[in-house]
C-alpha cells in the first residue's frame, strides 16, 4: 500500500513505473505547457496589477506555508475578521493570483470582507492532489490567524472546483466547514463524455490528474463535486452559486443545485444573461453589480449566524 496524503492505493491501482521514453515524453510536455503558459500568466498578471492600481483597496502578500504564498486584499473599511478565502480560474493550469488582484479588490469592496487569493500549485509542476493539498493548508491556515474570525471559501471556474473539493474533503474527514461556499461558473464535473465541445475541457481534466500518472479518476468526487454522495453533501455549508445562463458550466451549476436540494441543503442559485466568470473582467456592469450585491447579502446572513454561535 502507497499513502498519498491521507489516502492509501494498493500498489495494482498505482500507475506503472515510466519507461525512459514515456519519461522524456513527459518532459517534452511540461517544457511545451511551461512555454505556451508563461506568456499567457505574463500578460494576464501585468493586466491585472495594472487594473488594481485604480481601486482604493490594501494589498499585501501573505505567507501560509513555507511554500505556499497568497494576495490579501482589504479595501477601506472591511472587517478583517471576515475572510473570503479565494481560489482562481484557469482551466487548473493557467492564470495567477496576480490576474485577480483587481477582482480581489472589489470583492473585499462588495462583501466589507478581507479576500485572501491562494496561490495554489498547478500542472504540470504537480499533479491532483496537489491542488487541493495546497487548498486544504490555505484552509487550515486562514482559521489559525483568528480563533474568531468567520471563513468563507470561493472560486471561479476551476478555482470553484477547488473550493468545492475542499468542502467535499472536509466532509470526508467530518472536520469544521466555512460559513459558506461560493461558486462563480464553477467548474464541477470533470468526467465529461467524450465530445466535440469537451475536447479542451478532458485536456485539462486530464492533466490536472497526472495523465498516465493520475492515482484517481475524474469521476472522484474530489474531481468532480457533483458526484459527492448525500451524506457528505448534508455536512456542506450553505452554497452560492452564479453563472451565466448558456456557458461553460450553467449545466454543472444546476447539476450541483440538484445534488444539494436532494440532500436537504441550503443552495442559493442565479443565472445571468452573460458569459463564463462575468464578474472577473470588465463590462456586464449591471450583472456583476447584482451579483456581487447577492453574494454580498448572502454571506451576511452567515457571518451573522456565525458571530452568535
Amino acid at each position: 500500500q502507497v499513502c498519498v496524503g491521507d489516502r492509501v492505493f494498493s500498489e495494482s491501482t498505482l500507475p506503472a513505473p515510466p519507461s525512459s521514453t514515456s519519461l522524456k515524453a513527459d518532459m517534452a510536455a511540461a517544457l511545451t505547457l511551461r512555454c505556451v503558459r508563461a506568456p499567457i500568466n505574463a500578460a494576464a498578471s501585468a493586466v491585472g496589477l495594472a487594473h488594481a492600481v485604480c481601486n482604493s483597496a490594501s494589498y499585501d502578500t501573505v505567507q501560509i506555508s513555507e511554500d505556499l504564498k497568497g494576495i490579501r486584499a482589504l479595501a477601506p473599511g472591511a472587517d478583517a475578521s471576515r475572510v473570503i478565502l479565494y481560489f482562481h480560474g484557469g482551466s487548473h493550469w493557467l492564470l495567477t493570483v496576480h490576474t485577480y488582484k483587481e477582482f480581489i479588490g472589489r470583492l473585499s469592496a462588495a462583501t466589507q470582507a478581507c479576500v485572501v487569493a491562494v496561490d495554489y500549485r498547478k500542472p504540470p509542476e504537480v499533479r491532483f492532489p496537489g491542488g487541493l493539498e495546497d487548498a486544504m493548508t490555505a484552509w487550515r491556515w486562514a482559521c489559525g490567524q483568528n480563533q474568531d474570525a468567520s471563513v468563507a471559501v470561493a472560486g471561479d471556474s476551476s478555482g470553484g472546483n477547488l473550493a468545492f473539493a475542499l468542502v467535499v474533503k472536509l466532509a470526508q474527514l467530518g472536520e469544521k466547514q466555512p460559513v459558506a461556499c461560493i461558486g462563480i461558473s464553477p467548474w464541477l464535473r470533470l468526467d465529461m463524455s467524450r465530445s466535440f465541445v469537451n475536447i479542451y475541457g478532458r485536456f485539462c481534466a486530464n492533466l490536472y490528474l497526472g495523465g498516465q500518472a493520475k492515482i484517481t479518476s475524474a469521476a472522484d468526487p474530489l474531481v468532480s463535486p457533483v458526484n459527492a454522495e448525500s451524506e457528505l453533501v448534508r455536512l456542506f455549508p450553505p452554497i452560492l452559486m452564479h453563472a451565466g445562463s448558456n456557458e461553460l458550466t450553467t449545466e454543472d451549476v444546476k447539476e450541483m443545485a440538484g445534488v444539494c436540494s436532494q440532500a436537504g441543503m441550503v443552495a442559493e442559485v442565479e443565472f445571468y444573461h452573460a458569459p463564463h466568470i462575468f464578474q472577473v473582467g470588465p463590462g456586464f456592469t449591471e450583472s456583476t453589480r447584482d451579483s456581487f450585491n447577492r453574494i454580498d447579502a448572502f454571506l451576511r446572513r452567515y457571518w451573522q449566524q456565525s458571530s452568535e454561535s
